[in-house]
């Protein structure tokens, strides 16, 4: 079956002149990415890079949720295995969250049974859909595919939205158009350094001696292009020397600001340095350990809440369950912190445990374990798994 006849009721399938669109600049897709939006941060490696960060943080978290209802079992294996029949759950997070950290809003239809459950999530790509309006009494997503010729308004109910930090009730902040000066920069100085590679050639004016006969002239311009390509040169028919005229990228420090501008776009995301590939004087070769936490407390934990409290609105919001990501998935950390912390949690140094050793062997979580009775907290009890008996 077609994607789009699954999305879409007959009812809602209209032509774009059937929708009161005219022309390119009234449709609601061309408020989406769009050509210069995209050409922002694909064009620039460390901001597609802190998008994959955090995408791929999201990504690697599974869902687990506090409590149970009908719906329960449907979004978790909507979430981590199989949104729809095309994408895996790790690609639907990361698919989802990459929308709203480069467009502000990330989106997928949910696609109901008869009796209201959901039964898959198909994401909706931002030049499809732009923001919600006042209509008929309610607030709608119009959404327009022009190349189906497809338009229609879908409701809050309908549409599982992840955004990045709101400047208004219906939108998303979009940081690649607000920041775009910044990520401009950094393309065009990165266009720059290409204009330099683009040619053997060096820039500048060769001088020759005063009454050379034109046709040596003409031969040493043909000469020079055939030997440094087609920048080609400027020849003075006077005696002198050849200057250079423009600065080389030494000169320029174009490295250095570079690898400054790596750090903007590590201030304008979130993301610190170390994870852009940028080491040198962030910092981080020999805090290895705390700009890990500075990922976790700063960069993910954000975006963490943002998705927790999307799935309690689209999915949980008459029930007492609450959607929680296993953090753990990103606090792997190194194996002899990993020790030290098992050591305590068994009792090491006098403290009271709050692991078994089942729990060590099997990887449990040190850090969201399930409560236990005031009777399990006391001194050297070890024994027993999980769910075990006491001894």
């Amino acid at each position: 079956m077609n994607l789009f006849r699954k999305i879409f009721r007959p009812a809602e399938m209209k032509n774009a002149a059937a929708a009161g669109i005219e022309d390119k600049e009234d449709r609601i897709f061309y408020e989406g990415v769009g050509e210069v939006g995209s050409r922002q941060f694909t064009s620039v490696a460390a901001a597609l890079r802190a998008g994959f960060v955090i995408a791929g943080g999201m990504g690697l978290l599974p869902l687990k949720t506090e409590g149970d209802d009908k719906n329960t079992n449907r979004v978790l294996d909507l979430i981590n295995t199989e949104p729809n029949e095309f994408m895996t759950g790790v690609e639907f997070k990361e698919l989802i969250t990459l929308h709203a950290v480069f467009n502000g809003t990330g989106r997928a239809y949910i696609r109901r049974n008869s009796l209201g459950k959901p039964v898959e999530l198909i994401p909706l790509h931002p030049n499809w859909n732009g923001r919600w309006v006042y209509k008929d009494g309610q607030y709608v997503l119009p959404v327009s595919i022009e190349d189906y010729g497809i338009y229609g308004d879908f409701s809050r109910d309908e549409i599982f939205e992840v955004t990045s930090p709101r400047w208004d009730m219906l939108a998303g902040l979009n940081v690649i158009k607000s920041c775009r000066r910044v990520l401009d920069l950094s393309r065009r100085l990165q266009d720059r350094q290409a204009q330099f590679a683009d040619t053997r050639a060096p820039y500048g004016v060769m001088f020759i001696q005063e009454g050379t006969g034109k046709d040596s002239v003409t031969k040493l311009k043909k000469a020079w292009s055939e030997q440094f390509g087609k920048t080609g040169i400027a020849v003075v028919d006077m005696d002198g020397k050849f200057q250079q005229l423009v600065q080389t990228s030494s000169d320029q420090q174009l490295l250095e600001t570079m690898k400054f501008q790596i750090e903007e776009i590590g201030r304008i995301f979130g993301v610190h340095p170390y994870y852009l590939m940028q080491t040198a004087g962030s910092g981080a070769q020999g805090a290895v350990a705390d700009v890990m936490l500075f990922h976790q407390a700063n960069t993910m934990a954000p975006w963490i809440g943002r998705w927790e409290a999307s799935l309690k609105r689209s999915f949980f919001r008459k029930s007492a369950v609450e959607p929680n990501f296993d953090e753990n998935a990103l606090m792997r950390t190194t194996p002899q912190v990993r020790a030290e912390i098992y050591a305590r949690a068994l009792g090491s140094g006098g403290n009271a445990p709050w692991m078994t050793e089942d729990e060590v062997r099997q990887g449990k979580s040190p850090f969201n374990l399930p409560e236990r009775g005031d009777d399990f907290w006391q001194q050297n009890r070890r024994n027993g798994g999980q769910n075990g008996p006491s001894v």
